[in-house]
């Protein structure tokens, strides 16, 4: 047990030497602290993807482990890393950050989000949360710009069987907007002065 002038005292030290207890890093640095996600960290500097993390506002990351990377074919992998510009990974690598900070929790209330690249991602939380079939293994890594959830396969970008199950199940539900069609009123004419009865006078 830490006595409460160690406390105190580590507090200052903290304070001294300009640092905050309750600092966080950035996502690239959150990233590439984990040894599980070395692989997509020195490709998202490769490849320039992590630019990204450089615009203002906040992020949410779908970050694949060496295990999900290890998953993609060797033909595939090697076409995008011998790529002159690897602009097909950026591309890549950036369909798996959206634009805001998600938490886990929200992520299932929409089945259709749009990354950074424009492109949509696929979401469903009926046996577990997944994103375009791939299952979220960790949840809400908190960083200063956003936030990181672990999944366990690279993400495809669209056209994809999630993406387009996720866009014919929205177009089920959406109330019809076909309505039948209710012809007008038209009141009987009014026959003329002229053809009405005479009045009997009392």
């Amino acid at each position: 047990m830490i006595a409460g002038g160690d406390c105190l005292r580590t507090v200052f030290a903290c304070c001294e030497k300009g640092e905050s207890m309750t600092d966080k890093a950035n996502l690239s640095e959150t990233i590439a602290k984990e040894d599980k996600f070395s692989t997509f960290s020195r490709l998202l500097d490769t490849s320039g993807a992590s630019v990204v993390f450089s615009g203002e506002g906040q992020f949410t990351v779908f970050a694949p482990t060496n295990d999900a990377f290890g998953k993609v074919p060797d033909a595939r992998m090697n076409e995008l890393l011998q790529e002159t510009d690897q602009r097909k990974l950026k591309a890549l690598l950036s369909y798996h950050i959206l634009p805001g900070k998600v938490m886990a929790a929200s992520l299932g209330t929409m089945p259709l989000r749009k990354s950074v690249t424009g492109q949509e991602v696929a979401f469903t939380d009926s046996i577990g949360l997944k994103v375009n079939g791939a299952s979220v293994q960790a949840r809400n890594i908190e960083a200063t710009n956003g936030v990181i959830h672990q999944i366990d396969t690279v993400l495809t970008q669209p056209p994809n069987a999630a993406v387009n199950a996720a866009r014919a199940s929205a177009a089920s539900a959406a109330p019809s907007t076909t309505q039948a069609v209710v012809p007008p009123v038209v009141p009987a004419a009014i026959p003329a002065a002229s053809a009405w009865p005479a009045k009997t006078l009392l």
